[in-house]
């Protein structure tokens, strides 16, 4: 069976950076792997609207075809995800309020709420980060979800001849 993998806005974000080429390189590799079918990769409507939020109509473009390329399956984010936000941000994130956490518990709720297991991200400050990791967790427990939610960064997910037989 294959992993389902939600692919969070900084990843796909990589592809087009050049101030970390350590991290481009990981994305595109990344990539490389969902395109052998290995994974089947997940979006939402939060990585939509972050996208087209987008100030570079060029560089929107470029991201949009990235996307369109790998062709992932897109959730829509519904009620029940908004809910589970708003309990993240009142309890974990407490007064941060910026757009950007928002979003952040908004990717998290949505996988969580459609059963997914791995989010894969380069946001090491609010997601890939083991402190939030398990306060996310904790909320999903307490709100009857048994799933836990895993949030790392693309190297886990990359095939090499280090790690092509643990996939």
């Amino acid at each position: 069976m294959k992993k389902k993998l939600y692919i969070e806005t900084s990843v796909w974000n990589q592809l087009e950076h050049t101030d970390r080429p350590d991290w481009r390189e990981t994305a595109e590799r990344f990539f490389e792997a969902i395109q052998t079918g290995l994974y089947e990769p997940y979006i939402s409507s939060v990585v939509v609207d972050e996208l087209e939020a987008t100030g570079d109509s060029a560089l929107q473009a470029r991201l949009v075809e990235h996307v369109n390329r790998i062709d992932p399956v897109l959730l829509e984010f519904d009620e029940e995800a908004l809910k589970l936000t708003d309990q993240y941000i009142n309890s974990e994130f407490g007064g941060k309020s910026s757009k950007s956490v928002y979003n952040d518990c908004r990717h998290v709720a949505v996988t969580t709420v459609n059963g997914l297991k791995h989010i894969v991200s380069f946001n090491c400050k609010h997601l890939v980060n083991d402190r939030r990791i398990d306060g996310f967790n904790a909320i999903n427990i307490r709100n009857g979800y048994d799933l836990m939610v895993d949030i790392s960064t693309p190297h886990k997910f990359v095939i090499s001849d280090d790690n092509e037989d643990d996939v």
